[in-house]
């Protein structure tokens, strides 16, 4: 019972950095950097802060999916008679959704985080053309994370009060 209270708790404390890290992004950090006062540093101020989100949402990441796990295993369901009737249960397809968007979240977000972001500061110096690719891309990944992430909170929150979408 400890072990699974633990899980649930740093489940929740991780997905709500994760999820309002994002939001703060969005609503803070970049109508802050678009002020005219910061011309000068507006990318140093974006290139830093992104980075520091970086290193804190693969640790964030790692702890979503162990105490994830943690939490199937202390309740039972990854025992060898449970496994398959709770994975083929309504909820049970809802968990599949969740963690189908989670590896997608994933993708994406190493996307950004190591290709598309990258290489927009990369050309921001030598290829216009490029610099305004890649940021235009980096921006539409950075939409769709947020969005991935908001999809698995809310799918998160009606699996833990067992309700299904299916």
């Amino acid at each position: 019972m400890w072990v699974y209270l633990i899980c649930l708790v740093f489940h929740i404390l991780s997905a709500m950095i994760w999820v309002g890290g994002m939001i703060f992004y969005v609503i803070v950090v970049m109508p802050v950097i678009r002020n005219p006062k910061l011309k000068d540093q507006k990318l140093t101020l974006l290139q830093l802060t992104a980075l520091q989100f970086r290193s804190i949402s693969y640790f964030l990441f790692i702890l979503l999916i162990t105490t994830g796990f943690g939490m199937l295993y202390t309740k039972g369901y990854l025992a060898e008679g449970e496994f398959v009737s709770f994975f083929s249960s309504n909820i049970g397809n809802m968990f599949i959704l969740k963690i189908g968007l989670f590896l997608l979240l994933l993708i994406s977000s190493l996307y950004h985080d190591f290709v598309s972001g990258p290489k927009t500061f990369d050309f921001l110096e030598k290829d216009s053309v490029q610099y305004e690719r890649y940021r235009k891309l980096s921006g539409y990944f950075g939409r769709l994370n947020l969005l991935l992430s908001l999809g698995i909170t809310l799918l998160g929150i009606l699996v833990s009060r067992g309700v299904s979408i299916f």
